[in-house]
């Protein structure tokens, strides 16, 4: 079994994948808050595993150790502003409010999309960020 597939079963066994805002809050805290993607794949399908593979494939030797250019360590705070939908399909959107070491921050949205399974799960099908609208 591969790493993914024994986080996804381990993550099904609990149960919080049949509530779209847990599912949501749990990709938002793996992908944006942690940077993780690879902890935020068992969370995803369709496209934003795509996307999230694609991210995984380009920062593969960013991420080997001995990198003589160590990541930027990054704080991201969130709020789930939305939750809106009906029926097999939801939309979550959140505040994130991110702060790099050495002072500054960033303000972004994150928008995503969830899709009912057919076994009754929700899961994360697109995801992308935007300024903040003023």
């Amino acid at each position: 079994m591969t790493r993914a597939a024994a986080a996804l079963a381990l993550v099904a066994a609990c149960g919080g994948m049949k509530d779209p805002a847990s599912v949501a809050d749990k990709f938002v805290d793996r992908y944006y808050v942690e940077s993780d993607q690879q902890g935020a794949l068992p969370f995803t399908t369709g496209v934003a595993t795509l996307q999230l593979q694609d991210e995984l494939r380009l920062t593969a030797e960013g991420r080997r150790p001995g990198n003589p250019f160590p990541s930027r360590q990054v704080r991201v705070y969130y709020t789930r502003s939305t939750l809106a939908g009906a029926d097999a399909e939801r939309t979550a959107d959140y505040k994130l409010d991110i702060r790099p070491q050495g002072g500054g921050d960033l303000q972004r949205e994150a928008h995503l999309t969830l899709a009912r399974q057919a076994d009754g799960t929700w899961r994360v099908v697109r995801f992308h960020e935007t300024q903040p609208s003023r």
